[in-house]
């Protein structure tokens, strides 16, 4: 599902009214009148109860007008209350201020704060209240007034339903930076904008829907760069398998990974794997830890490597993975392999001399935190898997510009690298060299728990292995990592989920994601 930011949003609506020749006073019909007919089912039986509408001074607030005039029509017992003087709005949100007006709907000016005190003890007693007081072009923290008015609905309304996107959240990066509707419903027009699907604005818009306002879908184009991450979105040969198969069909993944107090991380990535459909995976790992993983893992096969004398993965393993990744499909490298010195050696090796296409994660991100044109060169296919934190370090930029804005800062390492950027945490984020992104739409809480990147880089890793492009195993694999964490809380707690929940939920996620197409 394509997502908008508000100037993509500003663009189409210009194009359909100049271009296409739909009068933009229809648009704000067709939004009106769409959103009035979801107020009246999701909140029925309204004929003896109140609908308070806030409206702003620009088209958002003639969009509530709308709705109020529908209302009206209905019976429904409808008030608008304007933030500001009637004689500043202008066209479309004008005329229909003009026709609420001769039809005797009761509209009253807010213009100070002692207009916003009675409605304190009124608003308790009202079934809906609207919220079309600003709109996707809004930007910074609301002000003033519009604090204040902010702040009461907040307080003391029923039930908030916010037109397009809730006032105070950015709509292209989710960013709230004062005061924001909460609202427990938000009816967004023609698209969904980017800021209702990630954080912290994902947590004001409460339940969304999207509502068709008459914008042709032909002047879509490729402008739209961002999408929400759905099952639709999941490589459907992943899931055909022929009767002739054998281990050799789906590919051979080598991960590199584990150091002294890590193993865990090797374990899990390796497994994960296994997990998702890849015929062979071999684990390289410093040689003093093979034992404990040939006993901890049955169906993995390990590659003993040369170590530091902290056992740690030495620069000496490089030929012996050159060698061996002759016989593999895909590399993952990162997971626990440490930030000492003779690893960071091995990873800058790899980088400059392997080519073979490569998840890298972890460790392995940190390694080349100050050498990122050396990402650039890598001859084949690279994913690369930063939290927040190890892209701030990418990027060198701090980590709440990392926060702030997610979306640009995977589309700014992918473009910068050349490569698929995987931005891990509440809503990871994929982002190619075109500048094409998807939020992914699976997944919660219980994931911030140690071990679960892990998880994703072997998910990863394994369809890299099976075939998938790069853009197809970052995609699915993201989806399907999500998917087996929501599947896990299912059966535990959010806060009891650790990594291991997830892989064993890898199963049945694939599973039902299949059913959808088998």
């Amino acid at each position: 599902m394509k997502l908008v930011t508000a100037e993509e949003m500003r663009s189409l609506d210009e194009e359909a009214i100049k271009k296409i020749g739909i009068p933009s006073i229809v648009l704000m019909e067709n939004a009106g009148l769409k959103t009035a007919q979801i107020i009246e089912k999701e909140y029925s039986p309204l004929k003896e109860k109140s609908v308070y509408i806030f409206c702003g001074p620009g088209n958002n607030g003639g969009d509530g007008m709308v709705v109020a005039r529908h209302l009206f029509n209905q019976g429904i017992k409808v008030k608008i209350f304007l933030l500001g003087k009637k004689e500043k709005l202008k066209k479309d949100a004008a005329r229909n201020l003009a026709i609420t007006e001769k039809m005797g709907i009761s509209i009253k000016e807010i213009i100070s704060s002692e207009d916003l005190e009675p409605l304190k003890k009124e608003l308790e007693g009202v079934e809906v209240v609207v919220d079309a007081l600003l709109g996707t072009g809004s930007k910074g923290a609301p002000r003033g007034l519009m604090k204040e008015a902010i702040t009461l609905i907040n307080k003391y309304s029923k039930n908030i339903l916010a037109l397009d996107i809730p006032t105070g959240v950015d709509a292209d990066t989710g960013e709230v930076a004062g005061e924001a509707i909460k609202a427990d419903h938000t009816i967004t027009f023609a698209y969904p904008k980017r800021g209702l699907y990630l954080y912290p604005g994902m947590d004001y818009a409460g339940k969304i829907k999207v509502v068709d306002i008459g914008i042709p879908s032909t002047l879509e184009k490729e402008r739209i760069k961002s999408n929400l991450l759905t099952s639709s979105d999941v490589s459907k040969d992943l899931f055909y398998r022929k009767l002739s198969s054998h281990k050799g069909s789906f590919g051979h993944l080598l991960v590199i990974a584990g150091s002294e107090g890590m193993t865990g991380a090797a374990s899990l990535s390796a497994l994960a794997a296994l997990r998702v459909g890849a015929g062979l995976v071999t684990l390289g790992i410093p040689e003093s830890l093979n034992p404990i993983l040939e006993i901890k893992l049955t169906e993995v096969m390990t590659l003993p490597l040369p170590e530091s004398k902290e056992k740690t993965l030495s620069y000496r393993a490089f030929e012996k993975i050159e060698k061996f990744s002759q016989r593999c499909k895909a590399i993952a490298l990162g997971p626990g392999i440490s930030l000492h010195k003779e690893s960071k050696e091995l990873a800058v090796m790899i980088i400059k001399r392997l080519n073979i296409p490569l998840v890298l994660d972890a460790d392995g991100i940190n390694a080349l935190a100050g050498e990122v044109s050396l990402l650039s060169k890598y001859k084949a296919p690279l994913i690369i898997t930063p939290h927040p934190g190890e892209m701030s370090r990418l990027l060198k930029i701090s980590l709440e510009e990392v926060q702030k804005d997610r979306i640009k800062s995977a589309t700014t390492l992918a473009k910068k690298v050349g490569a698929i950027a995987v931005l891990k945490g509440a809503r990871t984020i994929i982002a190619d060299k075109e500048g094409n992104n998807w939020i992914n739409s699976t997944g919660n809480p219980g994931m911030a728990s140690a071990g679960s990147g892990d998880v994703l880089t072997g998910i990863i890793g394994g369809l890299l292995a099976q075939g998938a492009s790069p853009l197809e195993a970052a995609k699915s694999g993201v989806y399907f990592h999500g998917y087996a964490a929501d599947l896990a809380i299912q059966k535990k707690e959010e806060m009891s989920l650790i990594a291991s929940d997830i892989l064993e939920n890898l199963p049945g996620a694939i599973r039902r994601i299949k059913s959808e197409y088998c």
